[in-house]
């Protein structure tokens, strides 16, 4: 006997171990799937908002390199620096200073960190961030003076200078006759680049500049004019110190988290390509780390990274959510494994085997219970405790039948779900093991969801089935939050296309069958796409956003408000009259008008409204409804119209 037992212990340890692998493989999958997403997701955002702001950047540089070379009065001193003497070029550089002086300060206003005039030998004329530094020769510290001087062409490119790296606008210098004068630089600090980020787009980011691109003896000289310090990420680089938040550092708070992931960093830093990693913070916070790389003038070596650090509630719930299934299933296989041992040891000791049994039911959080769910023979301790009651008999008295117990309510397994004829262990046995979902109220009313599975009892001369009752409430509540996600917005936190196609469903089957009213609107931003033209997605994104807040803040909580898709929005207002909402619409179009965004100015928004009538279907009314909306922009936009 002692032989069989060790090779059934030996089986059972065996199974065990692969199903645990199996489960720890599988959310792993799941798990990396889930953050590779998010990496991808928060890279591509980063990538985005930093090339459109290298593309103001190009712009304004290029704004400022064409209104300098117009000037007459600036040719003419160019020309006349050419060849002139030592004491005739200070004359020139003083009255090109006077001439550029008051252009500067205004670049300067606008984020330009250099403004500076070389003549063709890459000696330096003039610097208008600091007129008192001229004269040297800059052929071995800047590439981009040397190439633009060279062959005459301009450069865009992420540089280091003397004193300072930065972005990168080299203009070729000519005249009138074609003569060349020089090269003209209008550059941006990385700072620029990091401030619009936290102030434009809420995310926070930092610069690590490689170590090898100044000499070692010159990262500490106090004319540089952006300050390094080490960083934490890397220990060839260094950390460009951004002076508005010198003591805001948000890698501060993940510095434990780096040396964890130290490997992944030299890895990504390696490839010299964007990448991501996540690291717990100080705070236990899920933070996000994008690298985004930088390259230098040729193109073929990163000179510097671009990091951005994000708080990450998502990949934090996935991990979370992760451990607490892989506990879930590592009790439940433990468990369904030691009651296999007990049921084929049964042979070898009956009597002993239920006293066994029954210690092992009172020892485990689990509800259990043996019935033919239509009387309960035995409880355990855990099901005393959750029902506050002391025996079978009493809970026969208060609930009747062991079905009684489970509530009514959508997703989960109840009587109501019953066909002809079926019972309640053939529902359960005729639903999906994942499906097997029950809603029990405990003694002080709170609902709780649990997993429930049933075993036949062999021995017993009835159909009695032991029920095991897994607490699951906390890991639904997880899956409900997740699952919001798919029904929300991203950028304005309403309802989606996907969630109203429900609603509207479910309420146009609710009109028909009880003969409600029901009325639907289409909103769709008036000259939207010149918002974009004008002044960018970022100034659009603000539009859309604004707009949801005014209209959500005076809708009804029975009405449905959600984004259709682009500028378009839709409004379901149940049991109301066409009449009551073109009131309801008229008085939102006037709120619209009258809100004007800060950059965008005025915004108008034009209305289309129709009402559910006998016979409409989803795609009869929706046409209807666009008809209207279509009516409202031929005469003028800015209106209400119904059809």
């Amino acid at each position: 006997m002692k032989k069989e037992q060790k090779k059934l212990l030996f089986f059972l340890t065996l199974l065990f171990l692969i199903l645990n692998g199996i489960v720890y493989a599988i959310t792993e999958s799941q798990k990396n799937e889930k953050i590779s997403a998010e990496f991808h997701e928060k890279l591509k955002n980063l990538e985005t908002h930093y090339r459109i702001l290298l593309h103001n950047q190009s712009i304004l540089a290029d704004a400022a390199y064409m209104s300098t070379v117009m000037k007459e009065e600036f040719i003419s001193i160019m020309k006349k620096a050419q060849n002139a003497s030592k004491e005739q070029t200070e004359l020139l550089r003083n009255e090109l200073h006077n001439l550029l002086k008051l252009k500067y300060d205004n670049l300067a206003m606008q984020g330009v960190l250099q403004y500076q005039i070389l003549f063709p030998n890459n000696v330096s004329f003039i610097r208008m961030h600091k007129p008192s530094k001229y004269g040297d020769d800059l052929s071995n510290v800047r590439e981009d003076f040397v190439y633009t001087n060279k062959y005459k062409l301009p450069v865009r490119a992420f540089t280091q200078g003397r004193v300072s790296h930065g972005f990168r606008n080299t203009y070729p210098i000519f005249a009138p006759d074609s003569a060349y004068l020089g090269a003209i630089e209008v550059s941006f600090s990385s700072d620029e680049i990091q401030n619009n980020l936290t102030n434009i787009s809420q995310i926070y980011t930092h610069f690590l500049v490689k170590k090898t691109i100044f000499e070692a003896k010159k990262w500490s000289l106090d004319d540089l004019i952006a300050q390094y310090s080490q960083s934490t990420e890397h220990k060839d680089y260094m950390l460009s110190v951004n002076k508005k938040n010198r003591q805001n550092d948000f890698s501060l708070n993940i510095n434990r988290g780096f040396k964890d992931t130290q490997n992944e960093i030299n890895r990504g830093i390696k490839s010299q390509k964007s990448f991501s990693i996540y690291t717990r913070s100080n705070k236990n916070e899920i933070i996000i780390s994008s690298f985004l790389p930088i390259f230098d003038f040729t193109n073929n070596e990163v000179y510097a990274w671009l990091v951005s650090y994000e708080k990450s509630a998502f990949v934090y719930e996935t991990i979370e959510l992760t451990n607490y299934t892989r506990i879930i299933f590592f009790v439940l296989i433990l468990i369904l494994t030691y009651l296999v041992y007990r049921l084929m040891m049964q042979t070898y000791a009956t009597h002993r085997k239920h006293k066994l049994v029954n210690d092992i039911l009172n020892s485990t959080d689990n509800i259990m219970f043996i019935t033919d769910f239509k009387k309960i023979t035995f409880i355990n301790r855990s099901f005393r405790d959750f029902f506050a009651i002391s025996s079978p008999e009493e809970f026969k008295i208060i609930y009747g039948s062991a079905s009684n117990m489970f509530l009514a309510h959508e997703g989960y397994l109840h009587d109501q779900l019953r066909l002809n004829n079926e019972s309640f262990i053939d529902l359960i046995k005729n639903t999906q093991e994942e499906d097997r979902v029950v809603l029990i109220r405990d003694k002080v009313l709170n609902n709780k969801s649990f997993n429930i599975t049933i075993s036949k009892l062999t021995s017993s001369s009835t159909e009695d089935y032991l029920v095991t009752l897994t607490d699951i409430t906390k890991m639904k509540e997880k899956e409900y939050k997740i699952e919001k996600k798919v029904y929300i917005d991203g950028l304005t936190e309403i309802y989606n296309r996907t969630k109203f196609d429900e609603v509207l469903q479910n309420e146009l089957n609710r009109a028909k069958r009880y003969s409600t009213q029901l009325s639907l609107s289409i909103i769709d931003i008036d000259d939207f796409k010149q918002f974009n033209d004008d002044y960018g997605h970022l100034i659009g994104d603000e539009v859309l956003i604004m707009l949801t807040e005014n209209i959500s803040s005076q809708l009804r909580l029975t009405d449905t408000f959600a984004r259709w898709g682009g500028e378009e929005f839709v409004i379901l207002f149940p049991e109301t009259s066409q009449k009551e909402a073109l009131f309801i619409c008229e008085k939102l179009r006037e709120s619209v008008a009258t809100k004007p965004h800060s950059t965008a100015g005025n915004i108008t928004a034009s209305f289309g409204v129709t009402e559910f009538t006998e016979g409409d279907t989803i795609e009869s009314i929706f046409k209807r409804c666009d008809e209207a909306l279509y009516l409202a922009k031929n005469q003028g936009k800015n209106r209400v119209c119904a059809k």
